[in-house]
Order: structure tokens, then sequence, then C-alpha cells
């Protein structure tokens, strides 16, 4: 990339479910087997990794709250604590008490930095506080930053998750993929109107980048692959095009992520 820098991805699946993606661009990318995150890391020039589990729960069905997945992500953590930044994949719909559970139990044995929440795959909406609010609680209690899927119609929209931002305005929150094609002006004015939010633009288009740029920032906007499912080259390279300027590559690539995950000890 010819920068002075490494890049921190901060959107990093632990592999995936055959069953979803019988291909994927990151083959060697496997849960339980932290060497291959630090071999992708390494590949595209980054230090740190935001991982979390597959998005949905792998065929046949097993592993229903994620639990088994999320350790796995743990293990890796825990082997690679100055390069792999652990994130649990919750459903909050198991409830306020199994969730806050899990929550202790992850900060606790793998030192959790925050949650994957998919609200499409588990059948609730991200501004319906029944539901979100013990769990948001929960991130503010032991300051977990927040990534919603977003960019899917009806429920993992980002009108509905700036809601949750709007209310919890302690949790930083990480929006996926910057709505999607179709749903980026929702992302944009989400990161406009809210402090904690900040979207990444792993399978955004080019040209939705730079318009994301310039209507809310470039300081809004953080680096991330989908990895196993995109390539980390072609990713980049979106970002290198829509951002020319070494001063916004170098906020997108890495310090934005440092400001979002509070990694400021870990990486400097």
């Amino acid at each position: 990339m010819g920068s002075d820098f490494k890049k921190i991805d901060a959107h990093i699946h632990f592999g995936t479910d055959p069953h979803v993606a019988s291909k994927t661009i990151v083959p060697y990318l496997n849960p339980d087997n932290p060497e291959s995150v630090i071999q992708y890391l390494s590949e595209q020039d980054a230090d740190i990794g935001v991982l979390f589990p597959h998005d949905r729960i792998f065929s046949p069905p097993w592993d229903a709250d994620y639990d088994k997945q999320n350790m796995q992500v743990g293990r890796a953590a825990n082997q690679y604590p100055n390069n792999i930044v652990g994130v649990a994949r919750i459903n909050p719909t198991f409830g306020a008490e199994h969730t806050s559970n899990l929550l202790d139990k992850y900060t606790s044995e793998w030192n959790c930095k925050g949650v994957k929440l998919v609200a499409g795959y588990d059948f609730y909406r991200p501004n319906d506080m029944k539901v979100m609010g013990p769990l948001l609680d929960k991130c503010e209690e032991l300051g977990l930053t927040v990534i919603f899927h977003s960019g899917d119609a009806p429920r993992d929209l980002p009108s509905l998750q700036s809601e949750s931002a709007k209310r919890y305005p302690n949790v930083k929150f990480q929006l996926a993929h910057m709505g999607m094609h179709s749903f980026l002006w929702e992302a944009i004015i989400a990161a406009q109107n809210n402090d904690n939010i900040w979207c990444d633009m792993s399978q955004a288009f080019t040209y939705d980048i730079a318009i994301f740029i310039e209507e809310a920032g470039f300081q809004k906007l953080v680096y991330g692959t989908d990895a196993p499912y995109q390539s980390p080259r072609v990713e980049s390279q979106k970002v290198i095009d829509a951002a020319p300027q070494i001063e916004q590559q170098r906020a997108i690539f890495r310090d934005n992520a440092i400001k979002l995950w509070g990694l400021s000890g870990l990486a400097e």
C-alpha cells in the first residue's frame, strides 16, 4: 500500500458454513484455527483484526445461542491478544439473564470487546427496546462496542439501528456494509446524526464509499473485509480509490477503528 502504517480489519468472520458459502475468497480462514487469522492479517498488511463468528446458525442446526462459536473466537483472542479483537455473536431474544451470563463469561474469560447482531436472522427489530434494552444496558456496563449487520430489509436497516444509538449515546456502534447500496443514505444520515455511530465499508461500492466520505466524513468510516467472503485486495483498493489523501486512508484503515474499539493501548 506504500504507507507507514498497518491496517486494522474491523470485519472478519471466523470462517463460514459450507452450506451457506461453498466457495470463499479466503478458504484457509477456518473456525478454531487462530493461526489462519494471523496469516490472513499478515497477507493484507494488517496487525489487528476484529473477529466474530459466522452470522447464522450452522446447518444442520446446532449451537443456537452461538456459544460454541463464540468460544472459538475467545480461544483465538486469548492466543493472540495483541492481534485479535474478539467479538461475540449474540441473539438477544434469549432474554436478559441468558445474554448477561454469556457476556459476563466472555468478558472475564477472553476479554470480549463487542457484540455482533443480525436482527433479520434472529427475528427482532433493532429499535425494539424490549429486546434491545437489556442487551444495550449490558454493553454499556461492560464497555462493549456493537456491530449491526446493516442493509437488508426489513429488519437490518440503519434507520432502525440508529434508534438504539440515540437511546444509548455511551455505547459505540458499527454499521456493517454502510447499509449496502440500497440503504446507503440511511447509513449516511445515521452517521451524521449520531456521534456514536461509525460505518464499515465492507462490500460497499467504491462510489458509495466516496459519497459517504463526502457527506458523513472520513472520520466516521472504518475498513473491513468481510472475510472469508470478500477479497482483501479489492476491499483495500476501494478505500484507496475513494479516499486518495493519505490522511483519509490512515483514518479509515486504522485510526478510526482505534477510537471505535478502544484500541489505543493495543495499537501503539
